[in-house]
């Protein structure tokens, strides 16, 4: 499994939340069209904004770093924030799946 990792530090945790809206929007329409199989995003208290994107393949992961200038393009231009990203390998993941056990 690929990865994109991506860390956005904004000036408050007020435009962390609008920066999470705009990320869940734009990547969460993308799934099908970049093979995304699975999206991550976090807050911080300090204003910082994580998001983990996961992909099957490399071509995936190249598709969309083709794409993501014009995807955070709005996101620029609408708020100051300071970024880090980077692609990597998952090395290790553990998801606990929700079970209601209610009948």
């Amino acid at each position: 499994m690929f990865g994109k990792i991506l860390n956005f530090k904004f000036t408050s945790v007020s435009e962390a939340k609008l920066a999470a809206s705009f990320c869940s929007e734009k990547f969460g329409s993308k799934i099908s069209e970049f093979n995304i199989i699975g999206l991550n995003i976090f807050i911080s208290q300090t204003g910082d904004l994580n998001v983990s994107i996961k992909f099957e393949n490399p071509q995936a992961v190249k598709k969309f770093d083709d794409n993501y200038i014009s995807i955070i393009a709005d996101l620029k231009e609408s708020l100051v924030f300071k970024e880090n990203n980077f692609v990597g390998v998952c090395t290790f993941t553990y998801e606990k799946e929700a079970a209601s056990t209610e009948m």
